[in-house]
């Protein structure tokens, strides 16, 4: 027996308001080398572009959890309106953000146009 269109479609919906609903808002900047850098959690061992930073490792994030970012604003200006998943690899003790962002991966959700290069945020764990 198919599932009619329509329950597909509510149900689509209702799972997309469901992760809105549980994003936490925050504020990210970028670091310039982090995707080059010696990492808390890693050390030299490189883990690819789509990395972060906080000072809320070991509290609120662990080494290597996925979180999916999205760039609230300030709006229309830097957002893309893209979202990314990235990895959690280092602290930033005094960073005064919720988290940075490697500059591969906040490219991808805002252009750096601020003065300080601060947008606000929402994420969400992955996985």
């Amino acid at each position: 027996m198919a599932i009619p269109k329509t329950i597909c479609l509510i149900i689509g919906v209702v799972s997309t308001l469901f992760s809105i609903a549980l994003a936490i808002p925050g504020t990210a900047s970028f670091y310039y080398n982090l995707s080059h850098a010696t990492t808390t959690c890693y050390g030299n061992t490189t883990q690819g572009t789509l990395l972060a930073a906080s000072d809320r490792l070991g509290l609120d994030f662990n080494c290597g959890t996925l979180l999916k970012v999205t760039c609230t604003g300030p709006v229309p200006q830097p957002c893309t309106g893209k979202s990314v998943v990235v990895k959690m690899v280092s602290d930033c003790p005094g960073c005064g953000v919720t988290m940075d962002l490697s500059k591969e991966a906040f490219s991808i959700i805002a252009t750096p146009v601020t003065v300080e290069n601060i947008i606000k945020i929402d994420y969400v764990k992955v996985g």
